[in-house]
């Protein structure tokens, strides 16, 4: 970074660990490699102590994760490991996914259909984090919110709770919606969750060098227990991200964002 350019603070809002390096990946890097500070804040992205709830979803989960005798753990090491990589700092607020919420021992999330559906009446994350802050949002040059798409539980709780976070906030082009992937492979998943933000928004992608793509694939490829949720192989999920996001038009690879039209 030259000397007289100023360094950049910029925060991404993950619902989960992998989250933010699966949507953001390539620009966390763009910006990391520029001289840029990136921190990406994991919402749901504590342990959990105590009896598990009693569901199907989560005994699936933890046998396609074969992540062990603590999969949580494994997990947030898994995004550490991809955070260092490509140069971002990273925080777990210490709230547990979804499937591990419960109200006494009834999962309030105990199938794969109630995870895109609406949030519980129930749980409880949306009033804990009432009282949790974005680090350094008065000064952040960029606050990075996940858009819904996918209509998953804990992105809507995550968007909701970052809007409310940015709402005041002086300059309100500093905020961006990234659009969450693999979810956003499903036709007409953006447009579903565009329609369901009550603000007027216009495109603010990002185009990504080769670099960028390869650190992004690279950084993927750290969260293993999550691999076998979306692809047969490590080459697969390579060519999966690379086709996702290539532009069909100019080819050139983009990871695409959306501003507040002002």
């Amino acid at each position: 970074m030259p000397a007289t350019a100023k360094r950049e603070s910029h925060v991404i809002i993950s619902p989960h660990f992998d989250d933010g390096v699966f949507s953001c990946g390539g620009t966390a890097h763009q910006l990391t490699a520029a001289g840029h500070a990136v921190t990406i804040m994991t919402i749901m992205g504590g342990l959990y102590d105590g009896d598990l709830p009693d569901s199907a979803i989560l005994k699936d989960l933890h046998d396609r994760w074969a992540a062990g005798d603590s999969p949580l753990r494994q997990r947030q090491l898994e995004d550490e490991g991809a955070s260092q990589l490509i140069g971002v700092e990273y925080m777990h607020v210490p709230l547990p996914d979804c499937v591990y919420r419960a109200a006494g021992n009834t999962a309030l999330y105990p199938s794969e259909e109630s995870l895109f559906a609406d949030v519980h009446p129930a749980d409880f994350a949306p009033r804990l984090l009432q009282g949790i802050q974005i680090p350094g949002l008065e000064t952040a040059d960029r606050v990075y919110l996940p858009l819904g798409v996918g209509h998953h539980v804990d992105h809507q709780i995550a968007r909701d709770w970052g809007m409310t976070q940015v709402r005041d906030i002086p300059d309100r082009t500093a905020v961006r919606f990234f659009v969450e992937f693999p979810y956003s492979k499903a036709d007409r998943s953006t447009e579903l969750a565009l329609s369901a933000v009550d603000l007027a928004l216009e495109p603010a992608d990002v185009i990504l060098s080769e670099a960028d793509m390869r650190a992004k694939i690279k950084a993927i490829a750290r969260y293993r227990s999550q691999i076998s949720t979306f692809w047969s192989s490590l080459e697969a999920m390579e060519t999966d991200v690379r086709r996702a996001f290539a532009d069909p038009h100019t080819g050139a690879y983009v990871e695409r964002y959306w501003k507040i039209a002002i």
